[in-house]
């Protein structure tokens, strides 16, 4: 009877546990295609816009989704203005799918990352990887501020340190 009760227990946490990381999951990617679409359709739209990229591969553990979810929780809430009119695009690309290997190739990638890139009239002019967040995913305060701060920073070059 102990064994059935705590195979019941087991089975409860498994299949909790799976639902939680597919809510994650879920909320870290755009809803549907028409979404990804309309993010992608943005880029370019604005003669002077940072699209803030959360670039990840294939394989993707706990701590890459928390990345994505604190990097977009970042932007989202420290630049609602910015992505309404498009000064600001938020985009998530896997660098490994086919067709965006370019990714790992212009920002010299070889894990997750969040880079910012500085367009004008449509072409990159300026790129800056925000290293840090592997740094400080374990302290999720310090890293919706770090990755605030950079962004201002990119978003205002005269005001750079």
């Amino acid at each position: 009877m102990k064994k059935f009760i705590f195979l019941a227990i087991g089975l409860t946490l498994l299949t909790s546990a799976t639902v939680i990381i597919a809510e994650v999951k879920a909320d870290a990617q755009p809803k549907d295609s028409a979404e990804a679409a309309k993010v992608e359709s943005k880029v370019g739209q604005e003669s002077n816009q940072i699209v803030v990229y959360y670039l990840h591969m294939d394989r993707r553990c706990m701590t890459c989704e928390k990345l994505e979810t604190y990097s977009r929780e970042a932007i989202t809430n420290g630049f609602t203005q910015q992505l309404k009119d498009s000064t600001i695009v938020w985009q998530v690309e896997n660098f490994e799918k086919e067709g965006n290997e370019h990714f790992a190739k212009d920002y010299r990638l070889f894990s997750q990352s969040l880079i910012l890139s500085r367009l004008r009239d449509g072409k990159e002019k300026e790129w800056k990887n925000l290293d840090k967040i592997w740094q400080l995913v374990g302290n999720k305060e310090k890293f919706i501020t770090y990755v605030q701060t950079e962004v201002e920073k990119f978003m205002n070059p005269a005001e750079k340190e």
